[in-house]
């Protein structure tokens, strides 16, 4: 019904817009355009501002004008898209959701908000939540694929996920939007800033809401309904030129029907339900001076999350835990680069608790984390980028850890625009406050390790070949027999290629993008193949700009066969999305987006229900 109510003037204005448009395209050199720009700005490759040419780290960024005109909704679907990742869903919006970054595990990729930790101690394998996780207000989402640990340390061994938020700009500035569409979904977003010399001050709201559909297979037995209240706070002063102080707040208030799977009624289960509650806050005081630049910070990241349940009469699920960090990032930057010194503290607290009609203790841990990490990045006759970091941390809990990292990256005199670069990395991922508290019989837990590298070529902004090989060691895993988590004997082997390519045609306002991925090698200690990794993932685009503001797109996703644990085959599938947006007025813009407009019937795990065809709309209003 809302497919064929929203078909008719979606139709309308897609055809008054064609008729509209200009004869001649617009110069597509004028766009945003991200893929291999070397003077694009980041702060997530060594916790600094650098640009991508400073580094020789393996960076993609998803802009904010690539969230818009794909229409995506949240971070899970913006981050879907970069070569080298695969999500799978355990249902609709707020389910369940899982990262798989060079076929690594979701706990094994350290995902920020502008810089603070989002990694659940509570949750089995200390990865984020990103089902919560909505695209209103981001600025740009910055990708470092690889072991990071030699400078963000643990649950960074497969890469790092930064999400920049906007920042306020200059007098009094605002943003809001209405988005609707299938499945009942509806949202509202407002942006309020003001950016004066010396203070700044920003207030972003969201909320969204959606009948979504079945968890469970099929997707039309019933709606497990999904709601998302979203707040960001940020306020700075300056108090000159070199020496400023900021404060964020973030707060995810979200809730949401799942289907039990241990439930007799199973797709049809109409109790389940849970509430996740996630709130960060950090204050920081940031001195530049000359050639000297030193941050402090502190930073809170508290995460509570109920589940409800009917599988043995009703029952609650309860997962609470804390983070606490504080760190003095030091940098200087010299003629021929830039040094840094890195002091860290960390505590994380984590609890868990089943509650039924049977009596039980909370499952509790805690653990303490210092560390001081170097870095160091040196051009040689500016054609040469060495990058080096050391890290050492210690725990009070586990095993402390060193990890390092060697970079090299050369621009080619024989072809101009070529350049070649390798990393060689170690990384580790420490025992979530969930596994401490539910260790096997015996078992004393310490960090598994990983050991990688990658190998790049890159020409201009055409096409980038990448070839990465990570081993991992120490695995943690849940032992059936002994009821609790261990440290497995061999290694876990993770190899592929990735290729990425965008091509622009000026005289016809017309972008094709495509991205490849194949997995050589994702195998468990055991030599069998870990679960609902792709083999071959493939993503491609067209883009078609019109000189009067107006964009076309057209976006498909081929995903490659994949195993559950149960060893059932997923099957692979294809998807094509189509997106248009447009400005109506000055200050206004209106986007259209279609998904899976062909209606394909496919599972990213197996046994659960993914989005049929449906259509979205969002109108902005800028003020």
């Amino acid at each position: 019904m809302t497919i064929r109510l929203f078909s008719i003037p979606t139709a309308a204005l897609l055809f008054s817009s064609l008729l509209n448009a200009q004869q001649n395209p617009i110069d597509t050199s004028s766009l945003p355009y991200t893929f291999g720009d070397a003077n694009l700005t980041i702060t997530t490759a060594n916790q600094t501002s650098e640009t991508v040419r400073n580094t020789t780290a393996d960076v993609s960024v998803v802009t904010s004008a690539d969230i818009q005109e794909n229409g995506d909704q949240t971070v899970a679907q913006a981050i879907s898209r970069v070569s080298g990742i695969t999500i799978s869903n355990n249902g609709g919006p707020g389910q369940p959701t899982s990262i798989f970054m060079r076929g690594q595990a979701a706990g094994n990729v350290l995902i920020l908000l502008d810089g603070m930790r989002l990694n659940d101690p509570s949750t089995t394998d200390g990865r984020a939540n990103i089902e919560n996780l909505l695209t209103d207000n981001i600025a740009q989402i910055e990708i470092i694929k690889g072991g990071g640990s030699s400078i963000w340390g643990s649950n960074a061994s497969a890469g790092i996920i930064n999400i920049i938020t906007k920042k306020p700009k200059k007098g009094v500035r605002g943003i809001a939007s209405l988005t609707g569409g299938s499945y009942r979904s509806k949202g509202v977003n407002a942006n309020l800033s003001y950016g004066g010399e010396k203070l700044t001050a920003q207030l972003m709201a969201s909320y969204f809401d959606s009948d979504s559909f079945s968890a469970l297979a099929p997707r039309d037995a019933e709606n497990d309904a999904y709601a998302n209240k979203t707040l960001n706070l940020k306020f700075a002063y300056a108090f000159n030129a070199d020496n400023t102080i900021d404060l964020n707040y973030y707060l995810i208030d979200a809730k949401g029907k799942y289907d039990d799977t241990f439930s007799v009624l199973q797709a049809n289960d109409a109790y389940s339900h849970y509430t996740s509650r996630q709130e960060n806050i950090a204050l920081r005081y940031h001195f530049k001076h000359e050639n000297f630049d030193t941050v402090a910070k502190a930073s809170q990241g508290s995460f509570d999350r109920d589940y409800f349940t009917n599988s043995f009469g009703e029952a609650q699920n309860q997962y609470e835990s804390t983070i606490k960090e504080f760190s003095l990032i030091n940098a200087y930057s010299y003629t021929q680069g830039k040094v840094i010194l890195g002091l860290e503290a960390k505590e994380i607290d984590g609890m868990n608790n089943y509650i039924s009609a049977f009596p039980s203790t909370p499952s509790e841990s805690d653990y303490k984390n210092r560390a001081i990490f170097l870095s160091n990045a040196y051009h040689f006759a500016n054609k040469t980028l060495l990058e080096t970091n050391i890290r050492y941390d210690y725990f009070d809990a586990f095993e402390n850890k060193t990890t390092y990292k060697i970079g090299l990256k050369h621009d080619h005199e024989f072809l101009k625009g070529f350049s070649t670069r390798a990393n060689y990395y170690t990384a580790y991922n420490s025992p979530s406050a969930y596994q401490l508290a539910n260790t096997a019989i015996g078992e004393l837990l310490k960090p598994d390790y990983a050991r990688g590298f990658d190998i790049s070529a890159n020409y201009k902004k055409l096409l980038t070949l990448t070839y990465f090989n990570t081993r991992t060691k120490d695995a943690i895993d849940y032992d059936m027999t002994n009821f609790g988590y261990y440290n497995v004997d061999g290694e876990e082997k993770f190899s592929g290629i990735e290729m990425s390519s965008k091509y622009r045609f000026p005289d016809y306002g017309l972008v094709l993008a495509a991205n490849y991925t194949h997995l050589f090698s994702y195998e468990k200690y055991d030599t069998t193949t870990l679960s609902n990794r792709a083999k071959d993932t493939l993503n491609v685009s067209a883009d078609y700009y019109t000189a009067n503001g107006m964009h076309f797109g057209l976006v498909g996703q081929y995903v490659g066969d994949r195993v559950d644990v149960s060893t059932e085959d997923t099957g692979n599938y294809t998807v094509w999305n189509a997106n248009f947006d447009t400005r109506l007025a000055k200050d206004f813009k209106l986007s259209i987006n279609a998904r899976n407009i062909f209606d394909k019937a496919y599972e990213t795990v197996y046994g659960y229900a993914t989005e049929g065809r449906s259509v979205y709309a969002k109108i902005s209003f800028n003020f």
